[in-house]
């Protein structure tokens, strides 16, 4: 998964050199970058776009994926794309210039966002649990699982979707804050089984099933919450005292 992953981002990287060689020496309609800026330095931007975003040059500009940039309109503000990355540009720089430059420790080549920093190598930055929230919302959860195990198999190793046990306990908080709790018991269904060992991850699953009513189940879960993390005992005891008692 995770060979494949670098394999197409050095494949994309080596094609954005050869696209690269392609560009003209001087430039119009820079709105954000000053206009003086050097053939190099306009590179340089362009590919910190392409790495940390994992997109192509008409991501932003007119022309078609493959051909060369000599076909390219790149005057053109026709696609939305370039007017959001405007937009970003200038919220990185007054990132940096404006409040991390106030830090004692702040240097350019220690402390500085970047596109890469939120987006990580993704076209929206979006995190994993706000990913699948959403599907949830809008496609339901069926689409939600089967989108999980994609970016799984596409994604997992790499540093653009974290998926570790606290992703899915993120997502579960929020399926649970609007009363789904069939589709948060899915996925912490899914958290245990890839995490076994997480304490957290059947706790999660035990309150699912204690919102749901099933009073069997969440005493179930509860209890190897326990086993997994005794530091919660008292916590975890007085769920289970008051689940028997009902």
């Amino acid at each position: 998964m995770i060979k494949n992953f670098f394999y197409t981002f050095i494949l994309l990287i080596l094609a954005s050199f050869i696209s690269f060689a392609q560009i003209p020496d001087s430039f119009v309609n820079l709105k954000v970058l000053p206009s003086d800026i050097s053939k190099d330095e306009l590179i340089n931007v362009m590919k910190s776009f392409t790495s940390g975003l994992g997109v192509r040059c008409n991501f932003c500009h007119v022309g078609e994926d493959g051909q060369p940039l000599s076909t390219f309109n790149f005057v053109s503000d026709e696609k939305d794309a370039k007017n959001k990355a405007r937009i970003m540009m200038e919220m990185v720089h007054d990132i940096n210039v404006d409040y991390l430059s106030k830090l004692s420790d702040f240097s350019k080549d220690i402390i500085q966002v970047k596109c890469v920093t939120c987006h990580r190598g993704a076209m929206e930055p979006k995190l994993l649990e706000d990913v699948l929230y959403g599907t949830v919302k809008k496609k339901g959860l069926t689409e939600a699982i089967s989108t999980y195990h994609k970016l799984y198999d596409e994604y997992y190793g790499g540093f653009t979707y974290d998926f570790r046990d606290h992703s899915l306990l993120g997502l579960h908080y929020k399926l649970m804050e609007d009363s789904l709790v069939d589709e948060a018991i899915a996925f912490d269904s899914i958290n245990v089984n890839l995490y076994p060992e997480s304490g957290l991850a059947y706790l999660s699953l035990a309150e699912a099933y204690e919102k749901k009513g099933n009073k069997e189940k969440a005493i179930e879960y509860y209890l190897k919450t326990l086993e997994l993390n005794p530091r919660g005992a008292d916590f975890i005891n007085k769920k289970i005292e008051a689940l028997r008692s009902r």
